[in-house]
């Protein structure tokens, strides 16, 4: 009859711990899960800054060779999209606003830049809220 009983708060101990285990599984996944998803939002962020940079980069040079230049037209890059648009502020100094997309997020740059002999210079550069 003891013998009995030692089966049975066996299996109970057993039990509880299996319970405990698998909730500690769960929250260990959810915890993963949840850092993944910052993860793969901090990537998205980096590619976008990677990608406005690159079309700011891109119409400086062709600023730089041509003071007439007005942007680049949206145009594929880096797994993205990119585009810029350039506006004459007088006396050689231009705004630039540079546009990146990725996965469905935009991120945009405006730069005010300015034309000397010895090549282009960023006076302000500022994230743009659009």
């Amino acid at each position: 009859m003891r013998r009995r009983r030692q089966n049975g708060y066996a299996l109970l101990v057993a039990l509880v711990v299996l319970l405990l285990v698998s909730i500690a599984l769960a929250l260990l996944a959810a915890g993963l899960q949840i850092r993944m998803r910052l993860v793969r939002q901090e990537a998205q962020i980096l590619r976008l800054m990677a990608l406005s940079d690159a079309a700011l980069a891109e119409t400086l040079a062709s600023l730089n060779v041509d003071p007439g230049f007005d942007g680049v037209a949206e145009q594929p890059f880096g797994g993205g999209r990119i585009s810029s648009a350039v506006r004459s502020l007088g006396d050689n100094q231009y705004e630039v606003l540079a546009v990146a997309l990725y996965a469905g997020k935009e991120r945009a740059v405006e730069a005010e830049v300015v034309r000397t002999p010895l090549g282009v210079a960023v006076v302000r550069w500022e994230r743009a809220h659009r």
